[in-house]
């Protein structure tokens, strides 16, 4: 649709965009948020790009003759998105009992909708399912409405066909919207891209786990069969299991082991919830083993969203009770999760310190998945130093020893570690084959931050072969998952590799604004070797516009914060493209 508009003594054309929602009731508060931020991106965004999207819904269906629910069907006939939102209610039917095919309003606005966007006649573009997270103590006992929402989601996973995300907090419900509209307008300035679903950056998730006491030795029955069921993508269900076993009693094996499977599907909000409700129960019960596992658990969730600082804090509270416990195991894991905080500061000295402290410990216990832990982080401190012989060596130990246990979720790092640097060899193929393996594992176990960072990776790949459009793609996909998660060392990253494709393109100011973008998260969270990175990168963009004193700050900039940490392979590129533009200036 085609309106047009005045601005500034001009009629400009913009392409209007209807975009309908649909949604049982109690979810008013979503359903005015979903308004708002569109009329947010309209403004921010869209408008300036000539796009325009407009809210549409039962609220704003005109009134008429005929069924109401028909109406509603015509407006979704006429849209070009299309946007399902359920909770833990399913609706009730619009006609008269056992006259209705669809037990909902809801579920006939859905099957419209998919009706329409199987129509080539139709203008529907794509749809999108939004759950909102439920309470676990509902989830444990769901009655029929939250049971049908649940059969669907079920529905959802076995058929892999649509696009459907879960939120715990309204801001990623925003951010979530945001991404879509970004991908839609993407989209229609770009009809020939074909979009997929993410980079370079490797965290690892070193989770806290204890042993199980008397107390909680009742639930292993479950919460085994949620693994499975977890480890065979069968979220929906595993989650039931896991919120049963977690609100049946005050199990802190039971909460805890909740609160990993949210972390590992990336809902940290509802993680970090299960974590403090461990804290507080280990803080009654006076069980410092716990409260240690629980600053532990606390940590990764404020690490993975980009604050170290209290990452640190509670790593360093989790130790210090293992230290006071003489809790080996419990030390092991903190010495390696310090190690983490150290290397993405770029302290590489002080983090391989860390690792081998933990490395010592679990070889001597014989805990085979913390050493698989400590050979793959070792690997990236190798891998940074520009060894990359020692980092291969160390990859491959590390997946030696997950691909015996069966951990699914370290195999994929291993892999897509490995990709890294086949990656960095040039060996390119070899570098697709990884991160592929790494991407369906994780697409398996649902975990949208490891299949973010490997599209990220593919897109490397890609810009690597010269085919920026499909780079910038997979960027974008991987921007648009670690946005939503709340990931800002890896939506850093991110920024960084769009510059890269803008400066390829020749489109300099675009690639200043993405490097920008990137350094200023860089330097919040202090990540010495991003920031280099990105310093480097500036210097290619001024120097290609030929403002050769700033290319020289930032090169000289990028090559001191590469000596510093010992990143010898960075430190040599840095030099190189230092030393050619001294020559030029010459």
């Amino acid at each position: 649709m085609v309106m047009s508009c005045w601005g500034w003594g001009m009629v400009v054309d913009i392409d209007g965009y209807k975009v309908f929602i649909a949604s049982p009731g109690g979810l008013e508060k979503e359903r005015k948020a979903f308004a708002c931020t569109l009329d947010d991106y309209n403004e921010t965004d869209a408008l300036h790009r000539g796009k325009l999207f407009i809210p549409k819904g039962w609220e704003v269906t005109l009134a008429g003759m005929g069924r109401p629910q028909a109406l509603i069907n015509e407006d979704i006939c006429e849209c070009d998105y299309f946007v399902l939102l359920l909770h833990d209610r399913w609706g009730s039917p619009t006609d008269v009992e056992g006259q209705c095919k669809y037990s909902s309003g809801t579920e006939e606005e859905y099957h419209v909708a998919l009706a329409c966007i199987n129509d080539p006649e139709k203008p529907l573009r794509q749809m999108v399912v939004l759950f909102k997270a439920v309470d676990p103590g509902k989830l444990s006992d769901p009655g029929p409405q939250l049971s049908q929402v649940l059969e669907f989601k079920k529905k959802l996973e076995r058929e892999k066909q649509l696009l459907f995300y879960t939120f715990d907090e309204m801001a990623t419900y925003e951010k979530r919207l945001r991404a879509h509209l970004a991908q839609w307008v993407r989209d229609a300035e770009n009809p020939s891209a074909q979009p997929v679903v993410i980079s370079d950056d490797v965290t690892l998730d070193v989770s806290d786990a204890r042993p199980a006491t008397e107390d909680t030795n009742r639930h292993t029955g479950m919460l085994a069969e949620a693994d499975t069921l977890a480890d065979a993508g069968r979220l929906t269900e595993a989650e039931a299991l896991y919120a049963r076993a977690a609100v049946s009693g005050n199990s802190l094996e039971a909460i805890n082991a909740y609160g990993h499977f949210l972390s590992r599907i990336g809902r940290l909000a509802q993680a970090e919830a299960m974590y403090e409700r461990c804290q507080e129960l280990a803080q009654a019960a006076d069980d410092r083993e716990w409260l240690a596992a629980s600053y532990s658990n606390l940590g990764n969730v404020y690490q993975r969203r980009g604050d170290l600082d209290q990452a640190e804090a509670m790593y360093r509270r989790s130790l210090e009770t293992d230290e006071a416990l003489e809790c080996k195991e419990g030390m092991a894991s903190g010495y390696g999760n310090l190690g983490i905080v150290y290397q993405t500061r770029g302290d590489l000295d002080q983090a391989e310190a860390m690792y081998h402290k933990s490395l010592a410990i679990n070889e001597v216990l014989g805990l085979k998945a913390g050493m698989a832990r400590d050979y793959g982080n070792l690997g990236l401190v190798y891998q940074v130093q520009g060894d990359l012989d020692q980092a291969e060596v160390m990859y491959h130990k590390s997946l030696n020893i997950n691909e015996a246990l069966g951990c699914k979720e370290g195999m994929a790092r291993d892999y897509g570690n490995l990709g890294i640097v086949y990656k960095m060899w040039g060996e390119l193929d070899q570098a697709e084959v990884m991160y592929h393996k790494s991407l369906n594992i994780n697409e398996a176990l649902g975990c949208k931050e490891g299949i973010a960072r490997n599209y990220g990776n593919l897109g490397i790949v890609y810009h690597a072969r010269g085919d920026l459009d499909q780079a910038e793609v997979m960027h974008r996909k991987s921007l648009d998952i670690e946005e939503a998660l709340g990931l800002k060392k890896a939506m850093a990253n991110q920024y960084g590799n769009l510059g890269n494709v803008y400066l390829d393109r020749g489109d300099l100011d675009q690639a200043e604004v993405m490097y920008h973008k990137s350094l200023n998260i860089n330097e919040a969270l202090r990540c010495k070797k991003e920031m280099a990175s990105v310093y480097g990168n500036l210097g290619g963009v001024y120097q290609t516009r030929g403002d050769l004193e700033q290319a020289e700050v930032m090169y000289r900039k990028s090559q001191d914060l590469f000596h510093a940490m010992g990143a010898k392979l960075d430190a040599q590129r840095t030099a190189a493209l230092l030393m050619e533009l001294l020559d030029k200036k010459s």
